[in-house]
């Protein structure tokens, strides 16, 4: 339980499940190349709609929606969040966020001015009330 909170957790904190969307719809809008005039003549019934196709390849495609998904998980998150310290989000930021490299307790204990103890003290009980308060709004 508590390696799925963390890994929940690092994933908000560092972005990736917008990169994940972004990178999803990215490989959408490349177009796949399909030659249809085999036989060389002009091809009369064809449409040329890209932005119609895109759309509904973005409608249809099921990776996309996990990933929405987890978009709405991510505002579940933020909700939880927002019910808690500014300064203990603050920490936790500096802890699960894979982009820093700031998220070594020696670090947030020198910018929290707190022993290193007290700064894991703190993360557990955190988490614990973060799980009580997410699974119970999930």
């Amino acid at each position: 339980m508590a390696d799925k909170i963390d890994e929940l957790l690092s994933d908000y904190f560092s972005g990736k499940i917008e990169m994940q969307i972004k990178l999803r719809k990215l490989d959408l809008q490349t177009p796949l190349v399909h030659d249809e005039n085999i036989g060389g003549g002009k091809a009369q019934n064809k449409h040329v709609r890209p932005v119609d196709d895109m759309l509904i390849r973005e409608d249809e495609d099921t990776v996309l929606h996990e990933l929405y998904k987890l978009r709405d998980q991510q505002q579940m998150i933020k909700d939880v969040l927002s019910t808690f310290d500014a300064e203990l989000v603050r920490m936790a930021s500096l802890r699960y966020d894979r982009r820093k490299r700031k998220n070594e307790w020696k670090h947030i204990a020198l910018i929290f001015n707190a022993d290193e103890s007290t700064c894991r003290k703190k993360i557990r009980k955190f988490k614990k009330e973060f799980s009580n308060k997410f699974w119970k709004f999930d």
